[in-house]
């Protein structure tokens, strides 16, 4: 397969008269598991260790994750290789780097997968790639864990296949016959910033048409009856981009496409070149609160009925690191407060800080059977009552 002959190139470049000893499947899968933890699948479960991933049984990295439909399972999540001829400025498997480059074939891939799965460790599962070769080997190589998936083993679960920017339609098309979920990171917003990221990679050729072509094949399946969720990753940071710059193009990927889902990656000092804004810009735990910051506009937009226009942002264009954005917008406009929770309407208490749709669904219910004189026993989250206080009235 392409993926281990780039593989046993690399290594007979690196070892010159040395023979070095090619990694055994459990290594390898170690290695590409831990080089995916940046590409979301869904939004991680952060543990103690912030990373939204854990040990699960024999020591292994497993994902809870929640999908764009509220569902939380647990994926196997891996790359098939990192090797990779791309230039990503933010990577670390990018190609003028010198990572232990090893890949698994689509049969190895299933197999474990399918190990895992029958000993109840996980429930899904999610596959990307560096780009071996060309985008459409590397779409080959993905298309044929499917394969074996749907038609030799009989899965019916979740499967999640990555699309490779750069690729063809006709992989594209066979891939969204195979997944419940596909996706292709957009990486930053608009052009000048994504230039600061790669040179050989066309961002309206390789990024913004396929996912256009998804957009549209998704509708072609709903016309039919069949369902597939198409999400996207920023990474927040690399480029130098804003707040306000993400925040244009999470709206219209949102409203022109009907995306399910668009994430967040921090960027990770370090990871990448180090004359990359995001080297110099910010601090790791200002890039993590930003990140967070970004998936609470997320929610604001998509469950809350806020608009993009509406979220308050610094002279700079940037969110603020000190409080989360619907209390910045409360702070912005006072005359809207105080809500009176006994007749306000789901939109206008979905705009109190501290209320959540679940919340707001429970207050419904309630004033339906008696007027409301406190909050107190309908939420266990007592610091989310103190911070709705100050907005609303009985």
């Amino acid at each position: 397969m392409v993926s281990l002959k780039l593989e046993r190139s690399f290594f007979a470049r690196r070892s010159g008269p040395f023979l070095l000893r090619r990694p055994d499947t459990e290594e390898r899968l170690r290695i590409l598991a831990e080089a995916s933890r940046f590409d979301l699948a869904g939004s991680c479960h952060r543990g103690p260790d912030g990373r939204g991933r854990r040990r699960g049984p024999g020591n292994r990295w497993i994902y809870p994750v929640t999908l764009p439909n509220g569902r939380r399972i647990t994926l196997f999540k891996t790359l098939v290789s990192n090797v990779c001829v791309s230039d990503c400025a933010y990577c670390p498997l990018r190609a003028d780097q010198d990572p232990q480059r090893v890949s698994l074939s689509p049969k190895e891939i299933v197999a474990i997968f399918m190990d895992y799965l029958r000993r109840g460790w996980v429930n899904g599962i999610f596959i990307s790639s560096g780009i071996v070769g060309d985008p459409d080997t590397t779409m080959e190589i993905l298309i044929q864990v499917g394969r074996i998936l749907r038609f030799k083993e009989g899965y019916r679960g979740y499967l999640h296949l990555k699309i490779i920017p750069g690729a063809s339609q006709a992989a594209i098309e066979e891939t969204v016959q195979l997944a419940d979920a596909v996706s292709i990171n957009i990486e930053t917003a608009g052009l000048r910033n994504f230039k600061r990221l790669s040179q050989r990679k066309d961002y309206f050729r390789d990024i913004i048409a396929p996912l256009k072509y998804i957009a549209h094949l998704r509708e072609r399946l709903k016309d039919r009856g069949q369902r597939l969720s198409q999400t996207t990753q920023f990474v927040v940071g690399a480029a130098g981009e804003t707040d306000q710059e993400i925040l244009a193009y999470l709206e219209g990927l949102y409203r022109r496409l009907s995306l399910n889902r668009v994430y967040f990656s921090a960027y990770q000092p370090g990871a990448g070149r180090p004359d990359l804004p995001g080297e110099s810009l910010a601090t790791k735990t200002d890039l993590l609160t930003r990140e967070h910051r970004l998936y609470q506009v997320d929610f604001l937009v998509r469950k809350y009925g806020f608009s993009v226009a509406e979220i308050p942002l610094n002279e700079k264009g940037f969110l603020p690191l000190d409080r989360d954005p619907k209390e910045a917008w409360a702070q912005a406009n006072p005359g809207f407060f105080p809500v009176n929770i006994n007749r306000a309407s789901r939109e206008e208490l979905l705009r109190v800080p501290g209320l959540g749709p679940t919340l707001v669904s429970r207050i419904i219910r309630r004033r339906r059977e008696t007027r409301l004189k406190s909050l107190k026993g309908l939420c266990h989250q007592t610091w989310l009552l103190k911070k709705a206080a100050p907005y609303v009235t009985f």
